[in-house]
């Protein structure tokens, strides 16, 4: 699956070996995508860099059909930063499809372990 998302950029210019390796997260990401509609999934991906601090921050934000999820990390270097940020959302996406899962098998009535001995 192939999702959609855009870069802002800010005080940053995303050069072509910055892009090819968010291109390569991103698609390492969308993986963990599989289950959701293509349609319905974007991700927001803001880069930013502080000019008094000399610090990055990579915020993103992805949308999906059950809520938004967003991450943002702040490093001396614009890779790292996304690099950690995009971790961070992988984790908050195993833990949504987890919660999404366990919902619904709420409905299953329980198995009845007496019947069985």
């Amino acid at each position: 699956m192939k999702i959609t998302w855009d870069l802002i950029s800010k005080h940053i210019h995303p050069h072509t070996q910055l892009r090819e390796k968010l291109e390569e997260k991103v698609a390492h990401l969308s993986r963990f995508l599989q289950k959701f509609p293509q349609d319905a999934v974007h991700l927001h991906v803001k880069l930013e860099h502080h000019p008094k601090t000399a610090l990055f921050t990579s915020a993103l934000t992805l949308a999906l059909p059950t809520g938004v999820l967003r991450s943002e990390r702040t490093e001396a270097d614009p890779i790292p930063a996304f690099d950690h940020a995009i971790k961070v959302l992988q984790r908050e996406v195993e833990g949504l499809k987890s919660h999404l899962r366990r919902e619904s098998e709420r409905g299953k009535p329980e198995p009845d372990l007496a019947a069985e001995v």
